[in-house]
């Protein structure tokens, strides 16, 4: 979690510190776990879509931003973030809760999918993203165990930043 530790140190609660944090993240996903990309999704209002925020592919080094996925399309995944705050599918084809996404992991060659859900001031705000191409890959509780903390810092960041815009407002 070095990247993400280092964007904290000069986080200052400030909008434009955000993107950053979230670059750091995903690049801390990807070198951390040893998976394919790390992603930072945002809910948007009414929790009914999540819009990529930034995406770190390990495979060529880019940064992504933009994917939307919409509930419509894919209840079952939504359902299964709100119930469980997470999603660990090994076969994301095949699972349950991500078969539905088939388009989107055909698309970026995604085998295996971890989720957690980052929360703030109670209620869900983003998703944190492992995706492994290629290969599936079986997670361990350990690889789930750290993608909670790292959405813990990144609630934190968001709580950091919503209490700075009540000090200026």
């Amino acid at each position: 979690m070095r990247h993400v530790r280092t964007a904290l140190a000069a986080f200052r609660g400030r909008a434009e510190d955000l993107p950053p944090v979230f670059d750091a993240a995903c690049r801390d996903i990807v070198e951390d776990l040893g998976v394919s990309s790390g992603s930072v999704w945002f809910f948007d209002d009414d929790a009914t879509a999540i819009e990529c925020a930034a995406l770190y592919d390990g495979r060529d080094a880019r940064l992504l931003r933009g994917t939307r996925l919409r509930e419509a399309d894919s209840g079952a995944y939504f359902q299964a973030l709100r119930r469980d705050s997470r999603v660990m599918a090994d076969d994301a084809a095949a699972h349950p809760a991500t078969s539905c996404l088939a388009n989107y992991l055909l698309y970026r060659d995604v085998r295996s999918l971890l989720d957690h859900v980052v929360c703030t001031d109670g209620r869900a705000v983003a998703v944190l993203c492992c995706e492994q191409g290629g290969r599936a890959r079986t997670w361990s509780e350990e690889d789930a165990a750290y993608l909670e903390q790292m959405a813990i810092l990144l609630g934190v960041a968001f709580d950091l930043h919503r209490d700075m815009r009540k000090r200026t407002s």
